[in-house]
């Protein structure tokens, strides 16, 4: 009832405002043989959804709409995608009447769009960076209510603002006490919210330079200080009481030639500048390096490696609630703090059809609030002293349109090894883990959705 409901709104939407109108129904089914990287276990998994894709246009106005309700089937459980960058969902609902899982997708945008000024508003995703991950704004956490604005002053710079709604998970006993009777229980969460800008500079055809600053703070709506897109967060945060958490970063491309690029990003969490050159500093960062070409073996096609890092520290604070997450998820690299990963990616374009070989090695090691509040204290811990889990992934991806329009496959052969499988991160105690190896086939079918949310 509720996609109908949603169209007849689009329809009503339509009538009054727009130019043009487009609604399609959008269905995917996606069948893993062995779990691929989703799970350690070695069971099928069946992913599916259904619901409507849209958009609305009105001169410089654009409403792009997406619906899904989506089913998981098979061993599934609430920690599917935990060690994978597939974007996590915010809330799974057990199935009553199935082995089986229930949740809902949902994003919309509205943009104005005035040559060398955009805003939008709605419930999205970003991506900040150059690489294939992203160590600052990623679309690993699922995606979050914002509104934002890109304003190009010139041919050489631009700037780029946005404020977010996030879920802490954290519970507010106090409001919660309101949704609780006899026979359920629901738990509200701590407001959490970010503010993020970004100046991107272009001195030539060369080099493309992006300076980045963020906020998460929490425990009221909005605050006004954050809402003043030209105010540089740093001093403001120290200004109201420095009870929030700042996050700096920079990141480079340099383009070689038409065919080849490469880029650093740099991410710094907890700034302390009197700390820069101390052993034991408060200052804690991430890097990403990275490479690509075009044209190598086949016309068509494009290589690209890149290697990130974290610091064991970043996206975490001394206090919980300004952590840099989103439902649980990091909002930046999808490892999360204390992790690495190198990947290698070879994409041949044939048309209208891709084939592409990926290779990823990822490591993630401890990550506690002990851990976070000794650092505090100045006392550092060694990396992966504590144990750590390790993931490889091989796979062969190709990618094809059907004889129908708007309908795409795809078959994936997937190599996974896991070390110290299910290495519980979040706790201080030594993990014997498994080590698990599979091959997994996976099959899928999408109509007017977008296959890359799934690989």
């Amino acid at each position: 009832m509720r996609i109908f409901s949603y169209i007849l709104l689009i329809l009503a939407i339509n009538k009054l405002f727009a130019n043009d109108v487009v609604i399609k129904p959008s269905i995917f089914n996606i069948y893993s043989s062995n779990g691929k990287d989703w799970m350690y276990q070695k069971k099928a998994i069946n992913i599916f959804g259904f619901g409507v894709s849209s958009y609305i246009t009105n001169r410089n106005w654009k409403l792009k709409f997406d619906y899904l309700q989506i089913g998981l089937l098979g061993n599934v459980n609430q920690s599917i995608f935990n060690f994978s960058p597939k974007q996590s969902y915010a809330y799974l609902d057990q199935s009553k009447d199935a082995d089986g899982f229930w949740t809902e997708y949902i994003d919309t945008k509205l943009s104005y769009n005035n040559n060398n000024f955009i805003i939008e508003l709605g419930k999205f995703n970003r991506h900040w960076g150059n690489g294939n991950r992203s160590l600052y704004i990623s679309d690993k956490a699922p995606s979050y209510p914002q509104i934002g604005l890109k304003y190009k002053l010139n041919q050489k710079l631009s700037y780029f603002y946005f404020h977010g709604f996030l879920n802490s998970n954290i519970p507010d006993s106090s409001r919660s006490l309101y949704y609780k009777n006899n026979f359920s229980q629901r738990s509200i969460s701590i407001p959490r919210n970010i503010a993020a800008h970004r100046i991107e500079w272009k001195p030539n055809d060369k080099f493309i330079f992006n300076f980045n600053e963020s906020v998460i703070y929490a425990t009221r709506s909005i605050d006004i200080y954050y809402l003043i897109p030209i105010l540089p967060f740093y001093p403001i945060e120290n200004y109201i009481g420095d009870t929030d958490n700042i996050q700096m970063g920079v990141d480079i491309l340099f383009k070689i030639n038409e065919l080849q690029k490469m880029y650093v990003s740099f991410f710094m969490d907890e700034f302390t500048p009197e700390w820069i050159f101390k052993s034991k500093n408060h200052n804690w960062f991430g890097w990403q390096f990275g490479y690509s070409m075009k044209g190598l073996i086949w016309k068509k096609s494009e290589l690209q490696i890149e290697y990130n890092w974290t610091d064991q520290r970043i996206y975490m604070h001394k206090y919980e609630i300004n952590d840099f997450y989103n439902h649980q998820h990091p909002l930046g690299f999808w490892a999360g703090p204390h992790a690495e990963e190198l990947l290698f990616n070879y994409v041949v374009n044939f048309g209208d059809r891709f084939l592409k070989f990926h290779f990823s090695k990822t490591k993630r090691g401890l990550n506690t609030r002990e851990m976070v509040e000794d650092n505090y204290q100045d006392m550092q811990l060694e990396r992966y002293k504590e144990g750590y889990e390790e993931r490889t992934l091989i796979s062969i991806n190709f990618e094809t349109p059907s004889n129908i329009k708007d309908l795409r496959y795809s078959i994936d052969f997937n190599y996974i090894n896991f070390k110290n499988a299910g290495f519980e991160v979040s706790n201080n105690q030594l993990f014997n883990g498994a080590y698990i190896e599979k091959i997994s086939i996976d099959f899928g079918l999408f109509y007017n959705f977008s296959i890359k949310k799934y690989n």
